[in-house]
C-alpha cells in the first residue's frame, strides 16, 4: 500500500503523556515509560538486509480439515478473513468465534515476526505440532537465549508473546506436545534471538519457512478485519479473545475490550494505520520487511515501561482495560493520549535495516521526531513538556533524557522543515551499516549529513548542545 503522501509541515505540534521515555542502556527503565531497551546479549551486530516490501501478505491454508470438518462455521461471516490477507510472504489462519480447534497446516516463513494460529488455550490445555521444512535465520543459529531452552533457528511455540518468556517450547519433526503454563493465544515462529534482540530486525535477513501442523481440541481466536469491527459478533468467541488487523496494524484484545469498544475500533485501527503511514512518509522504508506491526498486552514489560517497541509491540495490559480512558481501542477518539502508540511505531522506524546506533545518547529522541511528524500533520496540540523547544535553550549532553535529545534534534526541523529529516533517512536508507560509526562517532555521521543537506555550517548548533562533532 503507498503511504499517504501529506505536506510536511515545518512546525511542530505534540501532545506527550508520561510515555515519553528515557534512554537506558539495558533491560531497565523508569516505569511508566514507553521506551526500547538495549540489551547488550541480543545479537544486533552491524549487517545489512535486502530491501523490505510493503504490506503484509497472509497466505491462508485451514489445514487437513476444512472449517466445517474442525467445527468452525466460517461461511457466511464477513468478519472472518478466508481468503489471502495482503501482500507478501506472511501467513494468517482463517478460524470461526468457536471450537473445538481441530487441525490446520500452515507454513510457517522464518522471517515472520509470530504466526498466530488462531488457537486459544487455557493454562495446561495441550496442542500437538509437527513441522517439516527448512530455514535459515540467521548467523547465530544455534546460539542459545538468556531465556528459555531453545537455540536460534529453532521452530518455537509459546503463548502470548510475554517478553523474555522462558516457557518456549522447541519443536522437531513431528508429535510434539505443547501444554500451555497461561491462558492465551498460541504463537509459532522461527527464533532469531531473544526477544529484545528481535526488537532489533535480528530476523530481517530470515529466508525459507516451514510446513506446521496444529491439532487441538482448544478454542478459536479469530482474526477480525477493522473495517467490519463493528459488525462482529464478540459474544460468540468462546474463547474471549480476538486479534483486530488493519492495514498495518494487528491487536491483540479480550472480547471484554472488544465488544464495548466495536463502534469505536475502526477509528483506532485508522489513526495507527496513519502513524504508520506518516512515519513510512518520513523515513522512506518500513520495519520488519513491512509486516502488519503486533499490539499485545504482556504484563512482563511492567517493570520495564508503558510499552515495549518492537513486532510484537508490549503494551502494560491497562492500555486494553475497559475501563482505562486511554486504552487502545479509544485511540481514534479526541481527547485520548496516543503519544505512546506513535512513539512505539517510531521506534520500528528508527530500526529499518538494523542500522540502530546512529542514535548515540539518543535511542529515545528520534522515535519522538517520528511522534511529533505524525502528531504535527494530524493536527493534535502542542504539550508543555516540548513547548520549550522551540526556544532552542541548550541541555548539556552528559545530561540529556528523551526530551533534550529531541529538542536539539527539533532545532534542524525548526531551521530546515521536515524535509531535512526525510532526507537524512533516504541518505541513511542507503548506506551500508559498516559505514555509520557507533559510540561518539555516530554524531560525526549525523552533523555530516545533517550539515550537508542544509547546505549551511551546523557545527554551533552541535558545540552548543556540547554533542560530538568534527567541527
Amino acid at each position: 500500500m503507498q503511504p499517504v503522501r501529506r505536506k510536511m509541515l515545518a512546525s511542530a505540534a505534540v501532545w506527550l503523556a508520561a510515555c515519553g521515555g528515557t534512554s537506558p542502556s539495558d533491560d531497565s527503565t523508569t516505569p511508566g515509560t514507553a521506551t526500547t531497551a538495549v540489551d547488550a546479549t541480543s545479537s544486533i551486530g552491524p549487517t545489512t538486509t535486502s530491501g523490505a516490501s510493503s504490506g503484509e501478505n497472509t497466505s491462508t491454508d485451514t489445514g487437513t480439515l476444512d472449517s466445517s470438518e474442525s467445527g468452525q462455521d466460517t461461511t457466511g461471516d464477513p468478519a472472518v478473513i478466508d481468503e489471502p490477507c495482503g501482500e507478501g510472504p506472511w501467513t494468517c489462519i482463517p478460524v470461526g468465534p468457536s471450537g473445538p480447534y481441530g487441525t490446520r497446516t500452515f507454513d510457517v516463513p522464518a522471517a515472520q515476526n509470530w504466526v498466530n494460529t488462531g488457537l486459544f488455550l487455557l493454562a495446561g490445555e495441550q496442542a500437538t505440532i509437527d513441522e517439516t521444512g527448512v530455514w535459515m535465520v540467521n548467523a547465530d543459529t544455534g546460539m542459545p537465549i538468556d531465556h528459555g531452552p531453545c537455540v536460534v533457528g529453532d521452530l518455537v511455540a509459546r503463548i502470548n508473546l510475554n517478553y523474555k518468556d522462558p516457557a518456549l517450547t522447541c519443536v522437531a519433526g513431528s508429535g510434539v506436545v505443547f501444554t500451555a503454563d497461561k491462558d492465551g493465544i498460541l504463537f509459532v515462529g522461527a527464533l532469531p534471538s531473544n526477544d529484545l534482540g528481535e526488537t532489533y530486525e535480528t530476523r530481517s535477513d530470515a529466508t525459507g519457512s516451514k510446513s506446521v501442523t496444529v491439532s487441538s481440541e482448544g478454542q478459536t481466536a479469530p482474526t477480525v478485519e477493522a473495517a467490519l469491527a463493528a459488525e462482529y459478533a464478540y459474544a460468540d468467541v468462546e474463547s474471549g479473545r480476538v486479534e483486530i488487523r488493519s492495514d498495518h496494524i494487528i491487536v491483540s484484545l479480550p472480547t471484554a475490550t472488544a465488544g464495548p469498544d466495536a463502534a469505536v475500533i475502526t477509528a483506532a485501527m485508522e489513526r495507527l494505520d496513519t502513524f504508520y503511514e506518516l512515519h513510512e512518509e518520513l523515513r522512506g522504508a518500513v520495519p520488519h520487511n513491512g509486516q502488519r506491526i503486533r499490539f499485545i498486552a504482556d504484563p512482563d514489560v511492567v517493570p520495564l515501561g508503558y510499552m515495549l517497541a518492537g513486532n510484537p509491540v508490549r503494551m502494560d495490559p491497562i492500555l486494553i482495560d475497559p475501563t482505562f480512558a486511554n486504552r487502545i481501542t479509544q485511540a481514534g477518539m479526541p481527547g485520548v493520549d496516543v503519544w505512546g502508540f506513535a512513539h512505539e511505531l517510531g521506534h520500528d522506524f528508527t530500526f529499518v535495516n538494523r542500522i540502530w546506533w546512529y542514535q548515540e545518547n539518543s535511542l529515545e529522541s528520534w522515535p519522538n521526531l517520528f511522534s511529533i511528524h505524525a502528531l504535527d500533520a494530524l493536527g493534535l496540540p502542542l504539550n508543555a513538556e516540548t513547548a520549550r523547544c522551540p526556544a532552542g535553550v541548550p541541555v548539556a549532553y552528559a545530561g540529556w533524557d528523551a526530551w533534550d535529545g529531541l529538542c536539539f534534534l527539533m532545532q534542524f526541523q525548526y531551521a530546515h522543515g521536515w524535509e531535512l529529516y526525510a532526507e537524512f533517512f533516504a541518505q541513511l536508507n542507503a548506506t551500508a551499516a559498516a559505514d555509520v560509526p557507533a559510540g561518539a562517532a555516530a554524531w560525526t555521521f549525523v552533523h555530516d549529513r545533517i550539515e550537508a543537506i542544509a547546505a549551511t555550517d551546523v557545527t554551533p548548533v552541535f558545540a552548543a548542545w556540547g554533542v560530538p562533532n568534527p567541527g
